[in-house]
Parts: structure tokens; C-alpha cells; sequence
């Protein structure tokens, strides 16, 4: 078994604390029994308290500082991570307000394809939503449904990637590729035409994309959760 950084620092710690007690505690009244013994003993515990001196500095100096260093990295990720998710969700929210869908009969996390695509066929894309709207508050503009799903949920997973990848030297490799996903699948590239007002009467034609884009949230969502979530809370990688 190849032992990491971290173990082989941490074994070569061991072995000098042996080295001192045995050579300055246990051995140190006893008669030299070999040639130079005591000369090299002194050499060897020399050596051993420098290199726990040296370990000491390197945990306070640059362990204890690394840890809360990404303690507070994951912190900000984490939370880029929730809104990321929950704006990308929205191919599940507006599908259900589209529909005319009772969301208490759904869950975005356990909502089957079949169910999804069901309400797809029964989603307008050019239908105006009632209750959001896009602009500012003063300037609030009505938008369709496909529009929402483009501008509140597309195109914010781009601006809070933007946002985490900021932190890439500290990201995790499968935290990353599971962001990437979501940025290389279908319905992430072929969602701007979501804007532009079709002969679509239903989503029909992106339901398969779209179930697959949710499924890749899904998996972002329980990352962040399980993984990042705690990296945020104690600071290990």
C-alpha cells in the first residue's frame, strides 16, 4: 500500500519521538555498548527533536492555516453550490406551474421520468407566467415559461459556476465533473432557444434533455450535501 504525504510525515514523527525517549529516557544511563554508540545516539536524537521541531512548526504554520483556509473556501462553495442548485432546479419548478401540476404531488428529488415527461407534454413554453416575472422590481416584465427556465434557472448555473470555479485548486476532481455535466449536457446547450417564442406547444421536445439536466442536478445536490457540507464544517480534504 503506497502511504501519502500525510502518513509518511506523520510515521517519521513516530520514529523520532521513539528515537528521543529511548536514546534520552530508556538508554540513557546505560554503558555504551557499541563502539560510538552514545556519539551516534546523540546524532540520532539530535536529529529526531529537530525534525519535531520542525513538525511543529509545519502543523501551526501551515496545517492548522490550510484547514481553516478551506473550512472557509467549502463555506462560500457550499453556498454558491445551493443557489447554483436551486436555481437549476427550476426546470422541475416551472414544468410543474406550467402544467397546471399540483406540486404536493411531486418531489424534484424522486419525480420520475415518466411523470416528468407527462407534464411536459402538458407544459406550454410560450404560455406567460402568472405569478414571475423578469426584470427589475421597478421594470418587472412578463415572460413565458420557456423564457424563465432559460434566464432564472440556465443562466444562473453559469454565473454561480463562475462563481465557484474561482476556488479550483480546491475543488474536488468528482465535484467538478459533476458541475461539468451540467454544463456539457444537451439541454444545457440547446436551452437560449428557450427565449425565442416557437410552434411548441409543449415542452415535449426538450423533456428527455431536460429530465437528464435534473438528474445531473439531483447528483450536484447530494455532492454538496454530503460531501462539500461537511468540508465546510471541519476544514479536511
Amino acid at each position: 500500500m503506497k502511504l501519502t504525504q500525510k502518513q509518511r510525515l506523520n510515521y517519521l514523527l513516530i520514529i523520532s519521538g521513539i528515537i528521543v525517549l529511548l536514546n534520552d529516557i530508556v538508554f540513557n544511563e546505560t554503558p555504551e555498548v557499541v563502539f560510538l554508540g552514545d556519539e551516534l545516539g546523540a546524532v540520532l536524537s539530535n536529529l529526531s527533536l529537530a525534525y519535531i521541531s520542525s513538525y511543529i512548526f509545519y502543523y501551526v504554520v501551515v496545517v492548522i492555516k490550510e484547514r481553516n483556509d478551506k473550512r472557509n473556501i467549502y463555506f462560500t462553495v457550499y453556498k454558491w453550490t445551493n443557489l447554483l442548485v436551486g436555481r437549476a432546479y427550476g426546470v422541475y419548478h416551472e414544468i410543474i406551474a406550467a402544467s397546471g401540476a399540483n406540486h404536493l404531488d411531486f418531489d424534484k428529488r424522486t419525480i420520475t421520468k415518466e411523470q416528468y415527461i407527462e407534464l411536459c407534454f402538458k407544459a406550454n413554453p410560450n404560455a406567460v407566467s402568472k405569478n414571475t416575472f423578469l426584470g427589475s422590481p421597478a421594470n418587472r416584465q412578463p415572460a413565458t415559461h420557456g423564457q424563465l427556465i432559460f434566464n432564472n434557472s440556465v443562466s444562473n448555473v453559469k454565473e454561480y459556476t463562475e462563481k465557484i470555479f474561482n476556488y479550483m485548486p480546491f475543488l474536488d476532481s468528482e465535484f467538478v465533473s459533476l458541475i461539468n455535466r451540467l454544463h456539457s449536457s444537451t439541454f444545457y446547450l440547446e436551452s437560449p432557444s428557450l427565449i425565442l417564442v416557437t410552434r411548441n406547444t409543449d415542452f415535449s421536445v426538450y423533456a428527455d434533455n431536460m429530465y437528464e439536466f435534473l438528474e445531473f442536478v439531483r447528483k450536484l445536490d447530494n455532492f454538496n450535501e454530503t460531501v462539500n457540507k461537511n468540508l465546510a464544517k471541519d476544514g479536511n480534504a
